[in-house]
């Protein structure tokens, strides 16, 4: 094991910066190829891990919606906006994860599933195995159409 290698292990911040530093100055033969290929590999599975995070959410709060019409909320409408924003920074910024997008859709649809059960006390069964949304449909700030004024308010208590 290399002097690089050991600080990999010791001080990863120490390690990044030396990294930086010989390739910049082209020393390539004193990099450590092999971490830091791994910890560039790793940030890629991160940017990937990010949006099927925000696809999660999305189709979370879409099944929500579909099942329980009458506890719709503003909160739940604010998370769907939100996470389909964040969703196409994630794209605009990697578009190569694109095509991935229906392998991390798939992915993403099961922890929904699984989740909003939990969330709904519902039977899993309730939810279909296979998203009842497409890909499209969970990225659309249109979608669904009662989205903006599907929500109910919450009647106010009158102040005395």
């Amino acid at each position: 094991m290399g002097r690089n290698a050991a600080a990999y292990g010791d001080d990863f911040y120490g390690w990044t910066q030396e990294q930086a530093g010989l390739l910049r100055a082209g020393k390539l033969s004193e990099v450590d190829a092999e971490n830091l290929a791994e910890e560039i590999e790793s940030m890629g599975r991160s940017e990937a891990d990010r949006l099927r995070s925000c696809l999660r959410l999305i189709l979370l709060h879409l099944l929500k919606w579909q099942e329980q019409p009458a506890r719709r909320s503003r909160s739940w409408r604010n998370s769907i906006q939100r996470e389909r924003d964040n969703a196409a920074l994630v794209l605009e910024d990697n578009p190569s994860l694109t095509p991935k997008l229906p392998a991390l859709f798939a992915k993403a649809y099961q922890l929904a599933r699984r989740e909003a059960a939990r969330e709904t006390d519902l039977p899993e069964e309730r939810f279909s195995e296979d998203s009842p949304f497409t890909v499209e449909q969970t990225l659309d700030p249109a979608f669904p159409d009662d989205l903006e004024d599907g929500w109910r308010r919450s009647p106010r208590t009158p102040r005395v």
